[in-house]
């Protein structure tokens, strides 16, 4: 019986050590590192933005949502790393979260503030991007 614990006890010494070899990891293929690195820097600009806010905005109200907007980024960062070390799982969070992004940006590219609109256009590709290739290597993945 095999139990799935990153300590191996069974080594000659008689003192375990700490795998290096994640214990529920897969190989990751090039699509997903693709969509881990644009998630990761879409999770850099969001908390870049988090920061921005706060310092733009020093109120309470302004401190509220750039903490969330760091946070938020930093869970983008997260999920990228645990799809590098091959977690299957994280892939579904990254494809949901680039879908979300999706959706905001479309939302953000019918509105009349050029600003807004153009922002909206130059990370579009991005997106995109993202979701493409998080979903067709989901959809590649040996069963």
């Amino acid at each position: 019986m095999s139990v799935n614990c990153p300590l191996n006890l069974n080594h000659r010494s008689g003192m375990g050590h700490a795998s290096h070899v994640p214990t529920n990891s897969r190989p990751v293929s090039r699509l997903a590192a693709v969509a881990a690195g644009l998630t990761a820097l879409t999770g850099l600009a969001i908390a870049g933005i988090g920061v921005g806010s706060a310092i733009a905005n020093s109120k309470l109200f302004g401190i509220g949502v750039a903490a969330v907007l760091v946070g938020y980024g930093a869970a983008m960062i997260a999920l990228s790393w645990l799809v590098i070390r091959g977690r299957a799982w994280a892939m579904g969070l990254v494809v949901a979260a680039a879908l979300l992004h999706l959706l905001v940006v479309g939302s953000f590219l019918t509105t009349d503030d050029r600003a807004q609109f153009l922002g909206s256009l130059a990370v579009l590709p991005v997106i995109l991007a993202t979701v493409i290739a998080g979903v067709v290597s989901i959809g590649r993945r040996p069963s």
